[in-house]
């Protein structure tokens, strides 16, 4: 059988792929992409090996988030493609949607197999340890993926993610100002935000982390009152470039 193998996913990490497919699946009604299943599904039956077909499907299908569906369907890719990595990864996805984390990380371990350095399925194996309690194995990832991409703000945020749920705080506010920074270089001078903008993301999660910082001050107030200083500056900062302040509260 032929071998497969995907480039790398043209979105380098999870969370961007997550969000450009959010605002794909807002550009269709759920009855327009219930229609698209219906035409995908006839041009499978006439084509059954079409790897396009059956991707394009499994993609409404996450968009309509019929996961089942959608695990079906990677497989069927997967029972005909075997090595075909975007199949690997995107059912490593819906697997962990559906819970199964040991198949998913098995899905994303066999990505990384075929491409050691697949940001976005070192990404998923990330999330993936923390949506499965192995926070130890989730920081290891975590580590490993700031090493290989040390100037990537996204690899940051999501190390500052682990290291809260494991309750770091303080290594998890110093790793999301780290990626405030690193996106910070990416904007034009006096760029106007949106509240979808990775920056606005990243800024808003530190907002939350100083949040939960005051909650743990438990009342002493000089230490209080220079967290909520941070707060105040950061929900400012965002009001004045675009962000509605009602999305900063």
């Amino acid at each position: 059988m032929k071998k497969i193998l995907s480039k790398k996913l043209p979105l380098g990490g999870l969370g961007g792929f997550l969000l450009a497919f959010s605002l794909s699946a807002n550009a269709q009604t759920p009855q327009q992409w219930q229609d698209s299943i219906s035409v995908l599904s006839k041009k499978i039956d006439q084509n059954p090996r079409s790897l396009e077909y059956r991707m394009r499907k499994a993609e409404c299908n996450i968009a309509l988030e019929q996961w089942q569906y959608a695990l079906d369907e990677y497989s069927n890719i997967l029972d005909l493609y075997p090595t075909h990595i975007g199949a690997l990864y995107f059912r490593a996805f819906v697997n962990n949607k559906l819970h199964r984390y040991s198949f998913a990380r098995a899905d994303y371990e066999q990505v990384l197999k075929y491409e050691p350095d697949h940001k976005s399925a070192l990404m998923g194996l990330v999330l993936n340890n923390v949506d499965d309690k192995k926070l130890p194995e989730a920081f290891d990832h975590a580590n490993h993926l700031v090493e290989l991409y040390k100037d990537d703000a996204e690899c940051y945020a999501l190390r500052a993610q682990v290291e809260e749920a494991m309750g770091g705080l303080s290594l998890a506010i110093d790793d999301i100002s780290s990626a405030i920074d690193l996106a910070a270089v990416k904007l034009a001078p006096n760029q106007r935000l949106s509240y979808a903008d990775a920056y606005t993301q990243y800024v808003l999660q530190r907002i939350a982390l100083y949040r939960k910082e005051m909650s743990q001050l438990n009342g002493k107030s000089k230490s209080d009152e220079g967290v909520l200083d941070k707060i105040q500056a950061d929900q400012a900062m965002l009001v004045s470039r675009g962000v509605p302040s009602r999305a900063v509260k």
